[in-house]
Order: C-alpha cells, then structure tokens, then sequence
C-alpha cells in the first residue's frame, strides 16, 4: 500500500514541477506526510503543558468557555488537519526558528488558524532567544465560485486544473499574436505568448479585492485587452 502511495505522490509531483516551471517558482517541498512523525511528539508537548486536554476520548485545546475547541486528535486516536497544523508550525519554530510565518488559505478558516496560534503561543514555540516574538500571519483570501453559484471543491473534481488554464491563456495569446503584423518570428511569439499568457492569468487573479469571492470565468480570466 505505502509503495502505491509513493508512486501516486511522484504523479502528482510531476504534474506539479511542470506547473511550478511554467510560473518559475522554486519550492521546498514539505507535504502532508512529512509531518507524520512528529505529531504525536507535539501533541505529547501540548499534554504535558496543559494546553491539550482529553475531552470525551478526543484531544482537545480549549481557548476560552464561548469558543469551539480545537480537536488535534480525534476519539478514535487519528489525526486531522488541526494536528499536521500544529506539528507543522511546531517544526518551523522550533527547527527552522522562522521569524515570520504566513499562511495563505481561503478566509473561511480564520478562525482555525486563530486557535492554531493561540495554541503555539501559550506553549511558548513563538517565543525567541532575544525575548521578541515570531510573528504569525493568516492571508485569507476569498473563495473562487463556480458560474452556479456554488464554492469550488478540490476534492469534488469540479474545478479547474490550474495547468489547464495556463496552457489555455498562453494558446489564447499566440492567437492574438498571430492574426496581428509582427517582426517576431516563431519561437518569439511563443516566448511572447507565455510573458503574456501567465500575466493575464495573473492579473485576472489580483485585480479582486483578496478578501472577496468572486465567479469563475475562462472569458474573464483570459480577458486580454486592457
């Protein structure tokens, strides 16, 4: 089984350096999984300061008596997002010892990230050698609707691969290229096309206000004049 899911994980990254060298990003990579170890080490942690607490056979962080707690383990002795989270930040605080950490998700889970970090500070992971605090930072931007009117669900396979529309902006701008006079020769128009494919996208992107949603559409999103 482990061997299966090694080579769906290569797939997958395959798919995705072919998407990060179109945009020309460079990452560390730190999936889901490289976390697994450790959970339990940070949760043990989170026990022994009092901060993680069993509640009807669940772990459990309490912020105050009004709040919803943080279940970092489930009853039936699994982990969830709340428990990568945590081993997550433990690890670049304690072993990377960041200065700053930010986190990019859509709005809807402000207020996850807000127990996360209640959680990291009053066990004292943002606390520096020189008595300043690490400084943490949730970016919540808006959620990307489908024309129906409904939220894009990754896991619902509803949305639109980000490879597809990147390839689909690049092809839409070599047609524009080509049906206008121009010295460029081939491989120019191409270079040209992908310059102008990828900041469509782009700008299509970072024209909404962050915090907005906003409706999902290829004519907008590729939209090249202007």
């Amino acid at each position: 089984m482990r061997k299966l899911w090694e080579e769906i994980c290569e797939i997958s990254r395959r798919d995705f350096e072919e998407i990060y060298r179109v945009l020309d990003i460079v990452i560390i990579e730190r999936g889901e999984s490289f976390y697994n170890e450790i959970i339990p080490l940070v949760l043990d942690e989170l026990v022994k300061k009092g901060i993680a607490v069993e509640d009807q056979g669940a772990l459990c962080i309490f912020g105050n008596l009004e709040s919803t707690p943080l279940i970092c383990r489930k009853s039936d002795g699994g982990f969830n997002y709340a428990s990568t989270d945590l081993a997550a930040l433990w690890q670049r605080t304690t072993q990377l010892e960041a200065d700053q950490i930010i986190y990019v998700t859509d709005v809807g889970q402000s207020k996850h990230f807000e127990a996360i970090f209640d959680a990291a500070n009053r066990a004292g992971w943002l606390d520096k050698k020189d008595n300043t605090k690490i400084r943490l930072d949730h970016v919540g931007f808006g959620l990307v609707m489908g024309e129906d009117g409904k939220r894009f669900r990754t896991r619902s396979g509803g949305t639109v691969p980000l490879r597809s529309l990147l390839t689909e902006a690049q092809s839409r701008c070599l047609e524009s290229l080509q049906t206008r006079s121009s010295d460029l020769d081939d491989k120019e128009l191409l270079e040209a096309s992908h310059i102008m494919g990828i900041a469509a996208v782009k700008y299509a992107d970072l024209q909404n206000n962050r915090s907005t949603n906003y409706v999902f559409s290829y004519d907008r999103m590729l939209d090249m004049k202007g």
